[in-house]
């Protein structure tokens, strides 16, 4: 059977003799993909296999998965990927976590917003942060992942979801993916791990969306100065605006 133009372009992007499902979302068998990706030049990536991440990677993978980043695992393959994006006043930031994340690979786009995408290749080292942070599709938080987060991941988190309220000095964390046990869980990591005591607050928007509550973390004035102190040796320079400073 011959091979649509699509077919060949998916081939290319996502082979992987480890590819799993690929045959079964193209419709050719094993045999078929290992035929074509030969004549393409295409190659078993077996060092992927053999990447082991960095503390630093490891903490910018933690710190953006609490944040922004998402990691993913695709129908047709076994192996997880990263994806996430920002906007585009933000490029230089994102620029600089895709080149602290030496060890992978990343395509990058542009949206009709003009906001940045970004997507790895598929990773075994990877797995773990899927397994990690999703369960049931779901990205869900715990003490596993928090008692992993040092400074550098704070600062990660911080810069992906955080914002700094320049009129009181004070600062929030817009953890409203997370449920409110989940909050309540990170708020008691602050104050034990930390010594930083956040307030839970909660957002309602009964006329667009009945029924639905948001939390996030609120930092007063003199806990904003101890989680500025913590994280402020690992913001990047384009984001001191959410640590109160101007460039």
């Amino acid at each position: 059977m011959r091979w649509t133009e699509s077919e060949i372009e998916i081939l290319k992007k996502y082979y992987d003799y480890e590819g799993g499902n690929l045959s079964t979302f193209i419709r050719k068998s094993s045999n078929a993909l290992r035929i074509k990706a030969y004549r393409l030049g295409l190659r078993k990536l077996e060092y992927r296999k053999k990447i082991i991440l960095s503390p630093t990677e490891n903490q910018i993978i933690l710190g953006g998965l609490l944040g922004d980043l998402c990691c993913r695992m695709r129908i047709f393959t076994k192996n997880a990927f990263l994806q996430g994006g920002h906007c585009k006043e933000q490029k230089e930031y994102l620029l600089w976590k895709l080149n602290s994340l030496k060890s992978l690979s990343f395509k990058t786009r542009i949206n009709k917003r003009k906001a940045i995408l970004f997507d790895s290749k598929s990773y075994p080292c990877l797995n773990i942060y899927y397994n990690l942070f999703y369960k049931n599709n779901k990205k869900i938080v715990n003490l596993s992942i928090l008692n992993k987060l040092y400074n550098l991941g704070l600062a990660v988190w911080y810069m992906d979801d955080g914002c700094y309220k320049k009129k009181d000095k004070s600062c929030n964390i817009h953890t409203n993916g997370f449920t409110y046990s989940e909050n309540l869980l990170i708020k008691n990591w602050f104050e034990k791990k930390w010594c930083i005591k956040p307030k839970i607050y909660s957002i309602k928007k009964p006329k667009d969306y009945p029924g639905k509550v948001w939390y996030f973390l609120n930092f007063n004035v003199k806990e904003t100065i101890k989680l500025i102190n913590l994280i402020k040796n690992h913001i990047h320079p384009s984001m001191n605006y959410k640590i109160g400073v101007l460039n």
